[in-house]
């Protein structure tokens, strides 16, 4: 927590300098954001509902069970609880903390905010995307078959299904991309401190995730790839609209054209 109050004292102390626009319309962007916000969370309280009760994908490649086997912890349970920690608490203050922070460093309120919700509807788009691939492709968790494997009793709950693809990694990466992406479509002279301090987080939950035998390597791999994209594409879309004669903000709020594309 200190780590974050200082970086954000810091951001907060650069110079001024020009920013380039970005298209928005909070009016708008705010409630779609909540709604798929809204959207998602329903979906995880009624996750032993929707969730699968069998797999369709219930193979595991030699890939998956190499790097299984290889980077799976002996003691699964705190690598769990550092994921979690990473994707509910460090790597959303840190990139909320930065594109806020560097918005008010410009002198500008309102570039804070609207550098926030947009990396909100980034990591919202991303969490639905995720959420619905997850009941689709109903895929077996590596560690149901490391119960079964070992002989222990295995274990059955609303999770079992759905390891493809990694939640925490898609999210993560949303996030860490998202936040660097954000930085450097408004040019901001810190860009590169984004994306060095916010990749290694992301990466390494997507490592943990693996080492706490919850996904395999292709769970996590598409994961990142999805959340980085989305992380780029959001704030992309918002840069492009504020910077060519196509829709204008009150016309065509970029961030209502993503989330209606990506949900």
């Amino acid at each position: 927590m200190r780590l974050l109050v200082l970086c954000a004292l810091l951001l907060s102390s650069l110079p001024a300098r020009a920013e380039r626009a970005f298209a928005t319309n909070l009016n708008v962007e705010v409630p779609v954001t909540a709604a798929g916000a809204v959207l998602w969370i329903v979906s995880e309280g009624l996750k032993p509902k929707l969730a699968p009760a069998d797999c369709r994908l219930c193979a595991r490649n030699a890939l998956d069970r190499a790097v299984q086997e290889g980077l799976m912890w002996q003691n699964v349970q705190p690598a769990r609880r550092l994921s979690d920690a990473l994707l509910f608490g460090l790597v959303p203050a840190f990139a909320g903390v930065s594109v806020a922070a560097l918005g008010y460093a410009e002198g500008k309120p309102r570039s804070a905010g609207e550098n926030t919700i947009v990396l909100g509807e980034a990591v919202v788009a991303t969490a639905v995307i995720t959420q619905l691939l997850k009941y689709t492709v109903a895929r077996e968790r590596p560690f149901l078959r490391t119960q079964r494997d070992s002989g222990e009793l295995v274990t059955h709950g609303p999770d079992d299904n759905l390891s493809f693809f990694s939640g925490h990694t898609s999210i993560t990466f949303a996030l860490a991309v998202g936040a660097g992406s954000i930085a450097s479509f408004r040019e901001y002279k810190h860009a590169p401190w984004i994306w060095a301090l916010g990749m290694p987080l992301a990466a390494l939950s997507g490592y943990l995730r693996i080492a706490a035998d919850r996904h395999y390597f292709t769970d996590v791999l598409t994961g990142a790839l999805v959340g980085s994209a989305v992380g780029v594409l959001i704030p992309w879309l918002h840069r492009h609209y504020a910077h060519t004669d196509g829709p204008r903000v009150s016309a065509s709020p970029p961030g209502m054209l993503t989330m209606t594309w990506l949900l």
